[in-house]
């Protein structure tokens, strides 16, 4: 089975508009016929802000904890990996080993939204 989200139409009527491209753009993004920088953004927009259903089974994540360094590390398929410091409360995103973002992060929820917004990502790609 090919990958692809599912959107309603008016998410695809949204996408449309707010990345100002055609139908057919917004549907060779949501079936990953395209992988361009538009494409992934439209692909995690459908997934993170318009319910969109994934054809397959979430990126596998795996967790571990480094206990000396008091760090979380959690990897979303093999191109993305979230690393928390629980002494600092920094997260840092990195995609193909390099540092794609850093945020604090005060609050289990704020944790929990993080690792939502990764994962969506680590699906997108």
């Amino acid at each position: 089975m090919d990958k692809r989200i599912y959107v309603t139409e008016d998410a695809k009527k949204h996408l449309c508009k707010v990345f100002k491209c055609s139908r057919v753009t917004v549907w060779n993004a949501l079936t990953f016929k395209t992988n361009s920088l538009q494409a992934r953004k439209i692909r995690f927009v459908a997934l993170s802000q318009l319910k969109g259903v994934p054809s397959w089974n979430g990126a596998d994540m795996e967790t571990t904890h480094e206990t000396v360094e008091g760090t979380m590390t959690q990897t979303f398929g093999t191109r993305v990996r979230l690393v928390v410091s629980f002494r600092s409360g920094l997260a840092t995103v990195y995609v193909d080993n390099k540092q794609h973002s850093k945020e604090r992060v005060k609050e289990i929820p704020d944790l929990m939204h993080l690792q939502a917004r990764v994962n969506a990502m680590a699906m997108s790609l």
